[in-house]
């Protein structure tokens, strides 16, 4: 079948792409021919294309070949250098230079074009001493034109053969790697048609390319089996077995096997020629049992069906590599943009660290004040929802903290929180106080479970106090039986509170380094204002807020002190309550009838007066005690559960002009100078690689598309 100018158009595109080391990128639609050493390969390429490689050894095996057939009135042949993927500028548009033209198939012209060829790509061909820096294979791709006007568009990628044994001084065991993986990379692609060479004369079932092709293609609907050398295939035995894999009794490729003569080792005389090749194969192919396959016989069968799938895939996926093309070259873009532009300069440095603390603030903005909705990064990642998270932990606190910060039972006086279930005072999230080190010195954190309030009456804590420190008082308490109470009761407000501070030191340190990390994705940037910067200066923030806490708590814990009326209202009511319970038993209840119609509880006056003679001195004063101390430590509880979130989160670690989460910020950036920016926004070797692979990839990529946009193909001798 005759492929037709719009069909050769797509091919033409298909090898502009590649040219413009797209392949590299996105598989692309492609014929690559492969096979062991010494398996035929290089005959099969030669027959399939007109060209004949020079057969000066190791000369045309330690690079990938491109080999393009092209229908021109005019027979010409240009040779020429796709750098590789990875390569410098320099070396780039050293090896763009690489430009050979021939007027036609020259063997002797050839081997010195290809001479040139392997110094150009520094590729190692004897144990030279003065080679010592090259390869002996190279990731370049050779390419190659064939024009004329008996050429129907094909191209065919030659890669290196494989072997398993170094030729010393030549080959090592790297390059036996290299080489494979190399293969394997083409092999692979989804979109590349496998032409597999096995000679007829060895068992199948040992030659490497068969196994990795089923590794590459499971299926079989890439691989399609080329068999060569059928002229050694003597005994019946093999014949017969070669015969019926072609017929598929023993094949599970879908495209099935063909089998083609190479140029026997006879025939190298000068007046060999492609139309002798021709007629010697179809003479032999025409005895048998090969007349009984020849629909799957002789190079120009093998090459018309080559066409028609290499037109098939091509045409089926053109849309689909458009699309990859269009992903890839979006995710180039964006990768780019992350990266900032070239930082080279104080002030190109200072702009990036600028920008990048700028946006660290917006997103810490809306982390403080829950304004959640308008930034993905909070969907992304739920741990930066840090307001939400600090507030839950200080709510837990507060209910922990009224069941278990005292000593001693209060003999039901401070009951009216109720009873809290584990559930009510259980964290529902991870505190990451394990994934720093830089913390461990600055965190308090409890052996243990702090304890339920003892079982034990506080009222005989406060006799045993008054006791030891009652003085000269008469119906009066000192002051320091009251400090002494408050200090004994308190005592694990210091472990509890400590504790609790921490959590949200906690959660502050891993809110800065979640964002960094999802902010700067430059790891080499990211460390150094990390470690050279801010986990330094954040260490000193949460030492402050520590030691604020614990002023907090001898301020707290010291002579007991409250203007707020609150704790006279309790006072009173607890007075009230106790002259209640005493009244109790004097009570007469009253029945309806009563001529103002009155019922219910009453005291005879008479009764009063006689209900308040009961007490000795001590009890009185123990039992005032009790109510005032009870009174007191309600309000300062609370106080002190309000004061530890307004001052020391809310202001040291959240709000405050000096908070951990405002420390990377535009001031810093400012304060940084030359040396610093450089050391820590000066790009490396490894960022200034990847800027460069990314600006090669989106050239490539962005030239990708104008190829696949226009209507005709790539022109003869286009770059």
């Amino acid at each position: 079948m005759e492929v037709g100018l719009g069909n050769q158009a797509i091919l033409a595109k298909i090898d502009k792409l590649r040219e413009l080391n797209v392949g590299s990128m996105i598989p692309l639609p492609q014929l690559v021919v492969v096979g062991d050493q010494s398996s035929g390969k290089s005959s099969v390429l030669e027959n399939l294309t007109g060209f004949s490689f020079p057969r000066a050894a190791g000369l045309c095996t330690r690079y990938a070949t491109q080999i393009t057939c092209c229908r021109d009135p005019l027979r010409s042949v240009s040779i020429s250098i796709i750098p590789r993927p990875d390569a410098s500028e320099e070396l780039k548009a050293e090896l763009l230079g690489f430009q050979r033209a021939l007027g036609d198939l020259e063997n002797d012209e050839l081997a010195g074009i290809f001479e040139e060829a392997n110094t150009a790509m520094d590729i190692r061909m004897g144990d030279d001493e003065d080679e010592s820096g090259c390869g002996a294979f190279s990731e370049d791709i050779l390419k190659i034109e064939i024009y004329g006007p008996d050429q129907n568009h094909l191209t065919v990628i030659d890669v290196p053969g494989i072997f398993r044994v170094p030729t010393p001084g030549l080959t090592t065991e790297t390059d036996i790697v290299l080489v494979e993986n190399m293969v394997k990379r083409y092999m692979n692609d989804s979109r590349t048609i496998i032409l597999a060479v096995i000679p007829c004369n060895v068992d199948i079932a040992t030659q490497e390319i068969v196994q990795l092709a089923e590794k590459a293609d499971p299926d079989g609907v890439r691989t399609m089996g080329v068999l060569t050398k059928p002229d050694l295939a003597t005994e019946a035995a093999t014949q017969k077995a070669v015969v019926d894999l072609v017929l598929g009794k023993r094949s599970n490729l879908k495209l099935g096997y063909y089998v083609v003569k190479n140029r026997g080792a006879d025939d190298t005389s000068g007046d060999w020629t492609q139309a002798k090749r021709a007629a010697a194969e179809k003479a032999f192919f025409a005895n048998q049992p090969w007349v009984t396959i020849r629909e799957r016989c002789g190079v120009a069968t093998l090459k018309g069906r080559l066409r028609n799938l290499l037109m098939a895939i091509s045409k089926q996926e053109i849309p689909n590599v458009k699309n990859d093309i269009d992903q890839r070259l979006r995710r180039s873009r964006a990768d780019l943009e992350a990266m900032g532009p070239p930082r080279s300069d104080e002030s190109s440095q200072r702009q990036f660290l600028g920008r990048l603390a700028s946006q660290f603030q917006t997103v810490t903005h809306a982390a403080l004040n829950g304004y959640y909705a308008g930034e993905k990064l909070f969907k992304d990642d739920p741990q930066l929802k840090l307001i939400t998270r600090v507030i839950n932990l200080h709510n837990i606190f507060s209910k922990d903290f009224g069941q278990r910060a005292h000593m001693r039972q209060f003999d039901g006086a401070l009951d009216e929180e109720g009873k809290l279930t584990k559930k009510d005072t259980t964290i529902p999230f991870a505190i990451p106080l394990d994934q720093y080190r830089e913390l461990d010195d600055i965190v308090f954190i409890q052996d243990s479970e702090c304890a339920m309030p003892e079982d034990k009456p506080i009222m005989d804590l406060i006799r045993n106090v008054y006791d030891s420190s009652r003085g000269p008082d008469l119906g009066t308490f000192g002051g320091t039986v009251l400090s002494t109470v408050f200090e004994e009761q308190s005592a694990k407000w210091e472990a509890l509170s400590l504790s609790h501070v921490s959590n949200p030191i906690a959660v502050v340190h891993n809110y800065v380094f979640r964002l960094l990390r999802h902010l700067c994705p430059e790891k080499h940037i990211r460390d150094q204002i990390w470690d050279g910067y801010l986990v330094e200066e954040l260490s000193e923030l949460y030492r402050k807020a520590m030691e604020h806490a614990r002023f907090l708590l001898k301020i707290e814990r010291g002579r007991p002190t409250t203007f707020n009326h609150y704790f006279n209202d309790i006072v009173q009511k607890k007075r009230a309550e106790r002259v209640a319970r005493s009244l109790e038993n004097l009570s007469i209840h009253l029945d309806e009838g009563m001529e103002d119609g009155f019922c219910g509880q009453c005291i005879p006056l008479d009764q009063i007066e006689n209900a308040a003679t009961n007490k000795d001195n001590e009890q009185q004063l123990c039992e005032d005690i009790l109510d005032t101390f009870v009174s007191y430590y309600k309000v300062a509880r609370k106080r002190f559960v309000d004061v530890i979130y307004q001052q020391v989160i809310s202001h040291f670690l959240l709000n405050g002009d000096q908070s951990p989460v405002k420390a990377f910020g535009p001031e810093m950036i400012m304060r940084l100078d030359d040396e610093q920016l450089n050391m820590i926004a000066g790009e490396d070797e490894e960022s200034r690689h990847q800027r460069s692979t990314l600006n090669r990839e989106i050239e490539s990529l962005t030239a990708a598309l104008k190829v696949l946009r226009s209507r005709g193909g790539a022109s003869h001798g286009s770059d």
